[in-house]
């Protein structure tokens, strides 16, 4: 309850999703994505080739970002907070979302809800956090290894958990993506536009794996923790964030991750309306909670990242 007397089950029916808002930084994501492409697309018919093929990592950079930020609709979609029917919800995320990235809305929900409720314990089915920000464990998110590993933890928690029809949607997704990927890979190559088929390539491959992780391990992680415990063996605990509300912290929080300890209370409130949310628990008894667990991304990094070379 608020200072006011207001109780929260009271006021979170006001806390509506903003459609508008969502299908606008989903919108946004597609197109700052592609303009990634289209720089080194244009940039290798009017530049020497030297020129334009200095383009390509720092435009795979952008791209890779930007994939990421897409991504993390997908984490709206499993929330029921892209439409207001869950069918028509579900849908939309599968084609606009998840399209790209092998899996489906419900797939997805299925393991997720799972996190939510067993963050920091051994049932967590989302433990990238388990990992410390070392420079082997950063190379081997961006080679694709990590997501290998992840791959084949998620197909084991299938076999366990998941039904059947689950199990074959989550194959067909993650075929239709290998066929979304080739096809703009190849359109690319066989028009001629080279470097910008390795910048999809370097993007999709490297630099989103690389980003994913990172933010996973910045939001959940202990500060503390050291490289050298096993937390598959060890409780690791619940631990979340509340990061800056600036350009660079929204943008790299795409669809509120930014808000994240926002979203760990109250799971189904849209990253829409995170502003209300924050300033309605600023005014209860959890205000100094929320306080205790701000940081900015630079902040948390920085930390993580001494934490992991002292051991």
């Amino acid at each position: 309850m608020s200072d006011d007397g207001v109780r929260w089950v009271d006021f979170r029916k006001t806390l509506r999703p903003r459609y508008g808002i969502v299908w606008r930084d989903i919108g946004l994501c597609y197109l700052f994505l592609a303009v990634g492409v289209l720089a080194v697309a244009v940039a290798s018919q009017v530049w020497p080739t030297w020129a334009a093929g200095a383009l390509v990592g720092p435009a795979a950079c952008w791209t890779g970002f930007w994939l990421h930020s897409l991504f993390l609709f997908g984490h709206e979609a499993a929330h029921a907070n892209l439409a207001p029917r869950r069918r028509t919800n579900d849908r939309l995320g599968d084609w606009f979302v998840w399209l790209l990235y092998g899996s489906t809305t419900v797939n997805y929900r299925h393991t997720h809800m799972a996190h939510h409720a067993h963050l920091g314990d051994h049932d967590d089915t989302e433990t990238t956090y388990h990992l410390c920000l070392s420079v082997l464990n950063m190379l081997k998110a961006v080679t694709g290894i990590h997501v290998l590993e992840v791959l084949l933890r998620k197909q084991r928690l299938g076999e366990t958990r998941r039904k059947s029809s689950r199990t074959s949607s989550g194959l067909l997704a993650s075929l239709r993506s290998f066929i979304v990927h080739a096809a703009i890979v190849a359109g690319l190559f066989v028009t001629g536009f080279h470097l910008a088929a390795l910048t999809w390539v370097v993007a999709v491959g490297a630099v989103f794996p690389l980003l994913a992780t990172v933010r996973t391990i910045v939001e959940h992680r202990h500060l503390e923790a050291s490289c050298d415990v096993d937390f598959s063996v060890e409780l690791h605990g619940p631990v979340n964030r509340l990061f800056g509300t600036g350009l660079v912290s929204r943008t790299f929080g795409s669809a509120g991750f930014n808000q994240h300890l926002l979203h760990h209370w109250d799971p189904a409130i849209s990253y829409t309306r995170f502003e209300e949310m924050e300033e309605f628990f600023s005014r209860t008894p959890l205000a100094a909670d929320m306080e205790a667990s701000r940081t900015g991304y630079g902040a948390a990094v920085r930390t993580l990242i001494l934490e992991a070379r002292r051991g």
